[in-house]
């Protein structure tokens, strides 16, 4: 019998999961065929491709409106692919707008659907576990907290661990980092990470260069690394980093290493605020976006914290500052707190710790494959 099966995703961080579970799959089963929308990490898995995640990455509210047009397209390629009656499982990653859309297509197919990577819907539209209830077969989820949250809503539902520890090596050398990179590992080192879409960058970037003016006045030797996204061009942080910011080092990826050597990271929220966490490296989370976007989401998210490792702990053990407290003045005060108050930065290190052991073991990808193949295959559910 031939089997085939749909991954969709529609950010960077799913493009890179979804791959690692295509290369789970395979291992598995090689005779199910995978196609889906993705990017390199998917492609270079072995998956066809019939759309890429950057032309339909989005972030903010009023900023899908943009690419309303294509998305819709994109919808009726898909349907048409679950019409082909070629496809035996669908798996979602994450992009919940898009993606609870083809749960309910799929489903109205008679196709069973997995979701690995869950929507937060326990910061936002809760009425979306409703639809996640009628239309998905299995939530296979990443953060510790989740489980219990779709257990009592009546949705199937597996912890499997983070992805995160299948791409992220805890134990680079910082010396040999240092080396390569050109820089001097007994100096103080400062990452700046801004994000990785240009609209963010634009909105953050510039407070936080001014920001580090402030801090390299009260330490001159201090070093400055940021690492540029693999979706930016750098002409583009030319627009940004001009000859007053010399003392930025730009370094093309190597968010890891960055995050590795770093003494103190400044990092917009996301994704890369538990990458630095499993690391181990202290962080202050800034975020900024447009004045719509920005009260929008006040208006509609419920959780006391924006920074993943603030929401995991249930306290603040990591800084946010938000919007208009984002700002030059205030980032500098804040990293020179910490970079003062060693104590401080050591007891954020242990409690970032206990972070990284509650996100479970490495294998995430393994025990979600094993999960679908089963369940295509058998039709029958793993507890």
């Amino acid at each position: 019998m031939n089997y085939e099966l749909l991954i969709i995703t529609g950010e960077d961080s799913g493009d890179l999961y979804g791959g690692n579970l295509a290369r789970e799959i395979k291992k598995l089963s090689p005779d199910i065929k995978i196609s889906g929308v993705g990017g390199k990490y998917m492609r270079s898995a072995g998956v066809d491709m019939f759309c890429d995640v950057f032309d339909i990455s989005v972030v903010g509210f009023w900023e899908v409106i943009e690419k309303l047009g294509l998305i819709r397209r994109l919808y009726k390629q898909v349907v048409e692919r679950l019409d082909s009656g070629n496809v035996k499982g669908v798996v979602l990653i994450d992009y919940p707008g898009f993606n609870l859309k083809i749960a309910e297509a799929a489903k109205e197919r008679g196709i069973p659907v997995f979701y690995y990577i869950s929507p937060q819907v326990w910061a936002w539209r809760k009425g979306r576990v409703k639809t996640i209830k009628r239309y998905v077969d299995k939530m296979m989820v990443i953060l510790p907290f989740e489980k219990e949250f779709y257990q009592k809503e009546g949705v199937e539902v597996e912890f499997v661990g983070h992805p995160l520890f299948e791409v992220i090596n805890p134990a680079l050398n910082k010396e040999g980092i240092c080396k390569e990179l050109g820089i001097d590992s007994k100096q103080l080192i400062l990452g700046i990470l801004p994000g990785s879409r240009k609209k963010e960058i634009a909105y953050i970037l510039p407070e936080i260069l001014k920001a580090s003016s402030l801090i390299k006045e009260k330490y001159p030797s201090v070093q400055f690394l940021l690492p540029l996204s693999q979706s930016i061009e750098e002409d583009y942080l030319k627009n940004f980093i001009t000859s007053e910011y010399s003392h930025i080092n730009v370094v093309k990826g190597k968010n890891y290493d960055v995050m590795k050597v770093s003494d103190l990271l400044i990092t917009k929220s996301g994704t890369s605020t538990l990458e630095a966490a499993i690391i181990g490296t202290p962080m202050i989370i800034v975020y900024k976006s447009s004045f719509f976007s920005y009260y929008l989401a006040k208006a509609l998210v419920n959780v006391t914290y924006a920074g993943l490792p603030n929401l995991l702990a249930g306290k603040e053990v990591v800084p946010e500052l938000l919007q208009y407290n984002m700002n030059a003045k205030n980032i500098a005060e804040k990293a020179i707190y910490f970079l003062e108050k060693k104590d401080r930065l050591k007891q954020m290190k242990e409690e970032l710790k206990n972070i990284r052991y509650s996100l479970g073991e490495q294998g995430a990808s393994k025990r979600t494959a094993e999960i679908i193949v089963n369940f295509i295959k058998t039709g029958q559910k793993l507890n």
